[in-house]
Order: structure tokens, then C-alpha cells, then sequence
């Protein structure tokens, strides 16, 4: 499907960090590829505060959630340097029309996009903060297994605040959280680098059977049940 619809790619576009791709509420006019870097997306909330609702890695198409209503549903921002290839609406339109199997493809990659993009948020509205963490360092970890290199190792291009505007969490919170996991063996972290360590333990995390104390000053008995060796 990627082939096919890069035969009409308009435009292979350079973004630094911060630069705006597209703004919410424009028309759909292009979809785009991230060929390398990473992007966040963002929407304006009633109370005007912004909230990171999904991230973009190499490889992903964006701008999918803008079909249905035919607009740009939020603020596509350059994490790093980024290269995004440039669709029009009209060429891609153009090939679906000829190729019906390429549109089944395509509504089944979106269908499968917006149904992992409302389950995540489901999970990440209930989870606690450990939980939080450990579900999308898993995420990760099993994305970067479908990749060519299949390693356990991966690069945050965002923050650590742009990552707590997304789970729900105080930028102090992910540095103590992604800390703790260091310290238990779990994870390394070398800036934005991250390898995963101990995939059992990081899935205890997951299931919920350990919570993080307020403070790295917490009572020696909730010290204790963090112990995950």
C-alpha cells in the first residue's frame, strides 16, 4: 500500500523541533508518511490548555483522523528533525478509485489505527502511573520488534514533559518512574535511549501488582513491595 500510494508524492518535506505540519481545523488536503524522526499531536482543549493526544514514529501515516469530518482534527508538531513525504487527497483519491483492494487496505489500516489510538487512551484513562509507563514502554518495545533491526533498544524523541502531557503525568513523575526502573535493572536509559532490560518485570509494572511511592522518601514496607527482582 505504501508503494503504491507514494507514486504520488507531491513533496518530501524538512521540519525542525517545533514546527507545525499542519494546524487543527484546516481542510484535509494531503496525507502525509513520516519517513524519519517523530511528531506529536495536539488539541486545543475547552479550557485552552493543550494535551498530547498520540505520537508519530517512522514509517506512520498521518493526518488519518482527518477523513471524516474532511478537516484536520489536531496540531501535527515536529518532535526532532523531521522528513514527512506529502500526498494529495486528489492523487491518492484518484488510485482508490482504480484500485479497489488499495482502498479496502487503506480503511483497514485507518480502522485499525483510530481503534489502537481509542484503546489506548481507554487504558491510559484507568491505569494507574506505573501502569502508565510500563504500557507504553511495552508498546514500544513490541513496535520496535516489527521494525527491520528487531531490537530491544529504542529512541524517545520526545520529552520527558511532552511524554507526561500524553500519559497523564507531571514531567517529575516519568523521570521518578523511568529512574526506579533503572535502579531495579529493569530499563537503561541513556538520555533518550532506552533498552529494555527486563521484559517480565516491566510486565509486572503492566498488571498492576506494584505501585510507586509519593517519594523516593517513602516508608521502607511500600520500598519493599517495589522490590521486582
Amino acid at each position: 500500500m505504501r508503494q503504491r500510494i507514494t507514486e504520488t508524492a507531491e513533496a518530501t518535506l524538512e521540519l525542525n523541533r517545533g514546527e507545525i505540519l499542519v494546524h487543527s481545523g484546516e481542510p484535509f488536503k494531503y496525507l502525509y508518511l513520516l519517513l524519519s524522526g517523530g511528531f506529536k499531536a495536539e488539541e486545543i482543549g475547552e479550557d485552552g490548555l493543550s494535551q498530547i493526544v498520540s505520537f508519530h514514529y517512522a514509517g506512520e501515516f498521518m493526518g488519518l483522523s482527518a477523513f471524516a469530518e474532511q478537516r484536520y482534527m489536531v496540531d501535527l508538531i515536529a518532535l526532532v528533525p523531521s522528513s514527512v513525504c506529502e500526498f494529495p487527497m486528489a492523487g491518492v483519491q484518484a488510485i482508490m478509485q482504480d484500485d479497489r483492494a488499495l482502498l479496502d487496505r487503506l480503511l483497514i489500516y485507518v480502522s485499525d489505527r483510530l481503534m489502537r489510538a481509542e484503546q489506548d487512551q481507554l487504558m491510559l484513562g484507568s491505569m494507574s502511573s506505573t501502569q502508565k509507563i510500563a504500557h507504553f514502554l511495552v508498546d514500544r518495545l513490541e513496535a520496535s520488534r516489527r521494525g527491520a533491526q528487531a531490537e530491544s533498544r529504542f529512541e524517545l524523541p520526545m520529552t520527558r514533559k511532552e511524554l507526561g502531557s500524553y500519559l497523564g503525568l507531571s514531567m517529575e513523575t516519568v523521570s521518578r518512574l523511568l529512574s526506579h526502573l533503572q535502579e531495579q535493572g529493569v530499563v537503561r536509559v541513556d538520555k533518550r535511549q532506552i533498552e529494555i532490560l527486563r521484559e517480565d518485570q516491566l510486565r509486572v509494572w503492566l498488571d498492576g501488582v506494584v505501585s510507586l511511592p509519593a517519594s523516593s522518601r517513602g516508608k521502607p514496607a511500600a520500598k519493599q513491595a517495589l522490590k521486582l527482582a
